[in-house]
C-alpha cells in the first residue's frame, strides 16, 4: 500500500480536485489534514492490527467498504458538521487514506502480487512488492519539501479517534515529521526489517534503475502505478465531497 510519504503527496494532489469551498477549509486546517492522511498507519507504533485502523481485510472479497465499517463501529464520526473543525478535517484525510489503500489492494496488490499470482514464490512477490512501494516512495519524497514536516508536526490530536490514543497518533506524527525535517527517510530500512532481509541488498535494488527495470517493472510498470493513482484520486475526491456534504453512509 502507499507509504506515509505517498499519502502526503496524495493529500496535496487531492485539494485541486475538490470544490474550492472544501479545499480552502482543508488547506486552512493543513496540520489536521496531513495527519489524517497518514493516520491509519499508526499501527506501526501502536502495534494494533491493520484491520483495527484500516477496517478492511486482505483480500478484500465482497466485504463492505472501509468507511462503512468505520462508521458502523463509530457512528459519531459520520457527520463532519457535528465535530470540531480540525477533527472533521482529520477524519476527511483518514477517509482519503482508506480509499487509496483499498484501491491499491484491488488494482495493484491482489492482481499482481497476491495469492492468485503464480510467478515466483509468495516471499519473492512480497519482496518485489515492497521494492515497488519503496521506489514509489522515493519518487514522491522528492516532491515534499521540509515545510510539510513542519506543518504535520503542528497537528494536535485531542480525542480525535476512540480506537487510537492521542499519544500514539502524536508518536506516529513525530516519526514521519522528523524524517521529513531531517531528510533522513527510513522506508527501505523499515521494509527490510519487517521482511528480515538485508537492508543494503534491498536498498540496492530500489536505488538501481536497471534492477527495477529487470525485476519489478515487468510485473507492475510506472504507467500502471499512474493509472492506479488517477483512479484512486477520482474515487477519494468523490468520497470526500460526499462526506463533507453529510451524505456518505
Amino acid at each position: 500500500m502507499p507509504t506515509p510519504f505517498n499519502h502526503l503527496v496524495i493529500a496535496r494532489d487531492l485539494l485541486p480536485r475538490l470544490p474550492q469551498t472544501i479545499a480552502r477549509v482543508f488547506d486552512a486546517q493543513a496540520p489536521a489534514w496531513l495527519l489524517g492522511n497518514i493516520a491509519p498507519d499508526v499501527q506501526t507504533v501502536s502495534r494494533q492490527t491493520r484491520y483495527a485502523t484500516h477496517f478492511f481485510h486482505v483480500p478484500l472479497g465482497d466485504a463492505p467498504r472501509a468507511h462503512r465499517v468505520l462508521f458502523a463501529q463509530h457512528p459519531e464520526l459520520a457527520d463532519p458538521h457535528g465535530l470540531p473543525l480540525d477533527r472533521a478535517v482529520f477524519l476527511a484525510g483518514y477517509l482519503a487514506h482508506l480509499e487509496f489503500d483499498q484501491h491499491w489492494i484491488s488494482d495493484i496488490f491482489e492482481p499482481v502480487f497476491g495469492q492468485a499470482a503464480v510467478w515466483e514464490t509468495p516471499a519473492d512477490r512480497i519482496y518485489l512488492h515492497n521494492a515497488l512501494r519503496a521506489w514509489w516512495d522515493a519518487q514522491d519524497l522528492a516532491d515534499l519539501g521540509p515545510g510539510v514536516g513542519v506543518e504535520l508536526a503542528a497537528a494536535a490530536p485531542r480525542g480525535w479517534l476512540a480506537f487510537v490514543t492521542d499519544g500514539h497518533l502524536s508518536q506516529w506524527r513525530d516519526f514521519v515529521a522528523d524524517q521529513l525535517r531531517q531528510r533522513r527517510v527510513r522506508t527501505a530500512e523499515v521494509f527490510a526489517e519487517r521482511m528480515q532481509v538485508d537492508v543494503a541488498d534491498f536498498a540496492a535494488l530500489v536505488e538501481s534503475p536497471g534492477q527495477m527495470a529487470a525485476r519489478v517493472f515487468p510485473r507492475c510498470s510506472p504507467d500502471r502505478l499512474q493509472t492506479y493513482r488517477e483512479r484512486a484520486l477520482a474515487a477519494a475526491s468523490e468520497i470526500l465531497v460526499r462526506y463533507w456534504s453529510g451524505s456518505l453512509k
